[in-house]
């Protein structure tokens, strides 16, 4: 019975990431045209970087990094702070998003679809922020 329970939680924890996903998709697809443009995928990374970017000087220290919620901080600054000093700004933070569309866009259209997005993933792991950390 145990076992049954266990598998049914951790089918309603697919389940529930894979709304959470899709949620995210229609919030980034502005225009409703089922697919994410590169500019819809820029605004929203311009949107996640505002919101933790938390005193809004344009910078994510060490501090803000580890206040988003499940996110492994080496790993975000290594993938993401291009001259190594430790904090983050707007234009690496846009580089590192650019190069997650370019990988997320698997068939080069320019677009990415509902079959390009990784649905499974959520939170600070998904698309929405944009990083493979």
């Amino acid at each position: 019975m145990k076992r049954i329970i266990a598998i049914l939680g951790i089918i309603v924890f697919i389940a529930l990431s894979a709304f959470a996903a899709d949620d995210a998709f229609s919030k980034i697809d502005k225009n409703k045209d089922g697919k994410i443009s590169k500019q819809e995928y820029m605004d929203a990374v311009t949107g996640a970087f505002n919101a933790y970017d938390k005193n809004g000087d344009g910078i994510l220290t060490r501090e803000e990094i580890k206040a988003i919620k499940g996110i492994n901080v080496e790993k975000f600054l290594k993938e993401t702070d291009a001259n190594r000093d430790g904090k983050i700004v707007k234009e690496e933070f846009d580089r590192a998003a650019e190069k997650r569309f370019n990988a997320l866009d698997k068939n080069k259209n320019g677009y990415i679809d509902k079959n390009e997005w990784p649905s499974g993933r959520s939170g600070p792991y998904s698309p929405f922020t944009l990083f493979t950390y």
